[in-house]
């Protein structure tokens, strides 16, 4: 059955990948952006049904969106922060996303409606030295992971006490068509941008720490099949199950250009963690779920460059 979908942040390049994915489907999609018109460039005209200018804060708007439209699960998109944000960028989120978070949830747990939350896979669980399942102990070491901490708890505490519905998707490294190559953001982004525009690429300690790399493509096919069936109150990693280090993924980006990329080694920063693999299985107890590996998926993000 097709769903009413309200999408809140879809002009990052997730939200555009799940956006287009989730229209596949025949899903009515209804999409809350920050700037109206930066949307309006970013998508065909013919691919939502409706899209509003607000952000989190506008509750008044979003709750009579989500009522005069009977939308069936929000998507929430949302994030100000990187793990290099500080105390004052953390602040600035608790007023901008997590407190008005915590309000929509309780308007969605008072009519019944589902949530669908990205965490992080690669900040929330924090220091962990093997493969790790969504029952790891959740200890984020900077303030991105924590502050998505804050609102997973918040919706397992609705689920608990107001039987709110809700998926929570915890993805790793997320690459891929669409994604910003001139941001700090995103290692395969950056060093793709850095390669573009002639620059030097700084890694932050000796290149060796290890994280799992997913392209956003099968993040958001992961998402429409866990849709298509239904499938509720459970938490998820969504990453590829497979672990390379900065300087691995820097030599496959260079065999694929087939050109050299001047490197900078910086000292190392107490916000990263020195390896992140997600362990897949449990999402795949579940749809059919076969992330492609980090060699294909860069050649892919690079065709989708040129």
């Amino acid at each position: 059955m097709n769903k009413n979908i309200l999408i809140i942040g879809a002009t990052g390049f997730i939200g555009k990948n799940i956006v287009e994915t989730l229209i596949d489907s025949n899903n009515n999609l209804f999409l809350l952006v920050r700037n109206i018109e930066k949307a309006n460039v970013f998508y065909d005209s013919n691919i939502y049904n409706s899209i509003l200018e607000g952000d989190l804060r506008d509750s008044f708007l979003i709750q009579k969106v989500i009522l005069e439209n009977k939308i069936d699960i929000v998507i929430h998109l949302v994030s100000g922060l990187i793990p290099s944000s500080s105390v004052d960028d953390f602040n600035k989120e608790l007023i901008e996303i997590v407190f008005p978070t915590f309000e929509l949830l309780e308007f969605l747990s008072n009519n019944n409606i589902m949530i669908v939350y990205f965490s992080s896979g690669g900040t929330i669980y924090g220091k962990v030295k093997d493969k790790i399942t969504e029952k790891n102990i959740l200890k984020p070491i900077n303030y991105y992971g924590y502050s998505k901490l804050m609102i997973e708890n918040h919706i397992r505490f609705l689920n608990r006490t107001k039987n709110l519905p809700f998926l929570i998707l915890r993805p790793s490294n997320v690459y891929g068509r669409y994604q910003r190559i001139d941001s700090k953001q995103g290692f395969i982004a950056v060093v793709l941008g850095k390669f573009l525009s002639n620059s030097s690429v700084e890694i932050w300690g000796n290149g060796k720490v290890v994280r799992d790399y997913v392209d956003v493509q099968d993040v958001s096919g992961g998402l429409s099949e866990l849709i298509k069936k239904n499938v509720r109150n459970k938490i998820f990693n969504l990453g590829s199950g497979r672990g390379k280090s900065l300087n691995e993924v820097l030599l496959i980006i260079e065999n694929t250009l087939q050109s050299k990329i001047e490197v900078v080694y910086k000292d190392k920063r107490t916000v990263d963690v020195d390896q992140m693999i997600l362990d897949i299985d449990n999402v795949k107890n579940f749809i059919d779920y076969n992330p492609k590996d980090v060699e294909l998926g860069i050649k892919n993000f690079i065709a989708n460059l040129i």
